[in-house]
C-alpha cells in the first residue's frame, strides 16, 4: 500500500515538472513571435544608417533656357555650271567663268580669304541608242562657299552685301545660287550657349523647389545635372538661281539658342 502511494506521488511531481517545462518554452515562443511581428509592422528600413525614409528621397526636374543672338554673318554657295563635247574645253570655260565671278566678289570687298572650292566635278554625258552608251560631251560643275561679313552689326547692310554677291556672281556666269545660310561667330554662339545653360539651371531649380513646396518637403542638395546645349541650326534663305539685280536679301532679326538640363535633387 505504501509502495503504490509512493509510486503515485512520484508520476504526480514528474508530470508537475513536464507542465511547467512545456509553459516555459510556450512563452519563449511567444516573445519570439511577437518580437517579428513588432519589427514588421514598424516597418522601419536602415539604408546607409539611416532610418529615415525621406533621407535618400528624390525629385527629378528638366529645365530650359532660350537666348536670341543677332546674325553677323552669312553663308552664300555659288555654282557654275558648263557643258562642251570636249572636257578640256567645258573645263577652260567653266575655269574662266569662276574666275571672272571671284574677281567681282572682290571687287564689292570680298576677299579671296573667304572664299573656298566646295566641289569640282567633271560627269560625262551619255547617249543611248541601238548600242553600247555614246559619249556625247562632259559637264562640269564648281562650286565655291562665300562668307560674308560688314563691319557694322547692321542687319540691313549685312542683306545688302548677300545681295551684292548674288548680283556680282550671276552678272559673270554663275547658274546655281544655294540657300544662304545666316549664321553667328563662333564665340557669339559660345557664349550664348553659357547664357543659355545658365537659364536652363535656374529653371530647374525653380521647378524643383515649386515641386518640392507641393510635396511639403525640402530641397536639400543636387545629386546629378545632365545638361544638353542646342545649337543653332542655320536659318537659309533660297533666292532663284537667275537672281536679278539688286536682288533683295532680309536677313532674320535673331538665332535662338536653346539648351535644357535634367535634374535630380535630394529632398527630406
Amino acid at each position: 500500500m505504501f509502495k503504490a502511494t509512493q509510486s503515485t506521488g512520484r508520476q504526480k511531481l514528474l508530470a508537475a515538472g513536464a507542465i511547467v517545462v512545456l509553459a516555459i518554452l510556450s512563452i519563449q515562443t511567444y516573445e519570439l513571435v511577437a518580437g517579428s511581428g513588432a519589427a514588421s509592422s514598424i516597418g522601419i528600413h536602415s539604408v546607409n544608417g539611416s532610418t529615415n525614409p525621406a533621407a535618400n528621397s528624390t525629385i527629378t526636374v528638366s529645365g530650359s533656357g532660350l537666348v536670341n543672338i543677332q546674325p553677323d554673318r552669312a553663308i552664300l554657295t555659288i555654282g557654275v555650271t558648263s557643258q562642251d563635247s570636249s572636257a578640256q574645253t567645258a573645263a577652260q570655260q567653266n575655269a574662266a567663268i569662276m574666275s571672272n565671278v571671284i574677281t567681282a566678289l572682290g571687287a564689292i570687298g570680298i576677299n579671296s580669304s573667304s572664299i573656298q572650292t566646295t566641289s569640282y566635278n567633271i560627269y560625262p554625258q551619255t547617249q543611248y541608242s541601238n548600242g553600247p552608251a555614246v559619249i556625247t560631251g562632259y559637264q562640269v560643275t564648281n562650286e565655291i562657299q562665300v562668307t560674308i561679313q560688314v563691319p557694322s552689326a547692321s542687319l540691313g547692310t549685312l542683306g545688302a552685301k548677300v545681295g551684292q554677291a548674288i548680283d556680282a556672281a550671276t552678272a559673270q556666269g554663275a547658274n546655281q545660287i544655294y540657300g544662304i545660310q545666316f549664321t553667328a561667330s563662333s564665340a557669339a554662339i559660345n557664349q550664348a550657349t553659357n547664357q543659355a545653360l545658365a537659364l536652363a539651371v535656374q529653371d530647374a531649380a525653380g521647378r524643383a523647389k515649386v515641386v518640392a513646396t507641393a510635396l511639403g518637403v525640402t530641397v536639400i542638395g543636387v545629386v546629378s545635372v545632365d545638361a544638353s546645349p542646342s545649337y543653332p541650326s542655320p536659318i537659309v534663305y533660297t533666292p532663284n538661281s537667275a537672281a536679278s539685280l539688286s536682288t533683295p536679301v532680309v536677313p532674320p532679326q535673331s538665332l535662338q539658342i536653346t539648351a535644357s538640363v535634367q535634374a535630380i535633387y535630394s529632398i527630406s
